[in-house]
């Protein structure tokens, strides 16, 4: 049966994300730029002392060991906790409300630290912390502007603030979204073969990488290499042969199921990393297809053609009785398979045996 899934999608599907610690990021900057903002505000409170500048000193000096609190709990906890997120965005803005509650006129070189917060959540989790954030912000300062002295007398003040942390909360995000989709859009890109749209050699690394890790019970990496193809070039030139490998690419596609990766090497090797497969007999259903599909392309751009495909078919569970869980070793193990293969004649496919997992 058929399965008609662009190869466009099926490369997108399998991009990769980089490996960050944005919460790690973000306490490392609560401890470096709180000791930073402590010794710039003691400097303004030894040159304008007052009762007010000594405690709002106090509250940043506060703020400071809460920043190295909470880095030494990321670094030993095992996993991210959208809890404790939460929990952090909000202390953030309000540690520096209740500086703003102390200080009055004397907190105000603090201002810009509710843009430092917002700027901080929405670039490195998203627009919900940024919304998060921005709404600890407007609710601390409605707080201010309701029962401390000097935001009291200073209402138009606090408008502006909440109107200023609102409009930069709402410019953020959309700054959120676009880099997001620039960022996905280079992934894709990175992860991508330009040529037929399937995934490249460094997605499918990942992808096996992550098969290896997980289950490999029902997994079987197929290595494809057209028969033929070298005729084609040769005869018709390059610009035929990308057709070929163009339309081989959205048949292997569409006969593939949604789980399964399929890739382009390079030049006319293909793979399809296909799930599901319980046993050889299974994979020889998944590999008669490709056969049936390579016969059915007779012409391309009116000129006609005869391409057949030897595949090296290796289960990833013999790869990990093996002891050699790793792509460069499945691959290198389904090449020698594929070579016996076209040894046989047209349109085989066989099976990497343990002898093939042994490096030269």
């Amino acid at each position: 049966m058929e399965h008609a899934h662009p190869p466009e999608r099926r490369a997108y599907a399998f991009a990769w994300a980089q490996h960050r610690h944005p919460e790690r990021e973000q306490a490392t900057l609560r401890v470096v730029l709180g000791a930073c903002v402590l010794i710039a505000y003691c400097c303004y409170a030894w040159l304008f002392p007052s009762r007010d500048a000594s405690m709002v000193a106090r509250i940043v000096a506060l703020y400071a060991c809460y920043g190295a609190l909470t880095l030494l709990v990321v670094n030993r906890a095992s996993s991210p906790s959208q809890t404790r997120l939460v929990v952090t965005t909000i202390a953030d803005q309000a540690l520096l409300g209740a500086a703003l509650a102390a200080g009055g006129a004397s907190a105000l070189p603090l201002l810009w630290v509710v843009f430092w917060f917002l700027i901080g959540s929405g670039c490195r989790y998203g627009k919900r912390t940024l919304a998060v954030s921005c709404a600890t912000a407007i609710a601390v300062i409605v707080a201010l502007a309701l029962w401390q002295p000097w935001w009291r007398a200073n209402r138009p003040a606090a408008l502006g603030l909440a109107l200023s942390a609102i409009a930069a909360s709402v410019y953020l995000g959309v700054l959120v979204d676009r880099l997001g989709s620039a960022n996905r859009d280079l992934a894709r890109q990175a992860s991508t073969d330009p040529l037929t749209g399937l995934a490249n050699r460094y997605a499918l690394k990942r992808i096996v990488d992550r098969a290896m890790a997980a289950s490999v019970a029902d997994t079987a990496l197929l290595l494809i290499d057209l028969d033929g193809f070298k005729e084609v070039n040769d005869t018709y030139g390059h610009a035929v042969g990308d057709m070929l490998l163009q339309q081989f690419a959205q048949l292997l596609a569409r006969r593939t199921h949604a789980s399964d990766a399929v890739a382009r090497l390079g030049g006319d090797e293909f793979v399809v990393l296909a799930h599901r497969v319980r046993d050889r007999d299974a994979v020889l259903s998944i590999t008669e297809g490709i056969h049936a599909a390579l016969a059915s392309i007779t012409s391309v751009q009116e000129r006609q053609v005869s391409v057949s495909a030897s595949i090296g078919a290796c289960m990833l569970s013999s790869a990990a009785q093996a002891g050699r869980a790793d792509m460069s070793a499945v691959l290198r193990a389904a090449d020698r398979a594929m070579y016996r293969a076209k040894r046989l004649g047209i349109g085989k496919t066989v099976f990497a045996e343990a002898r093939d997992f042994e490096a030269n």
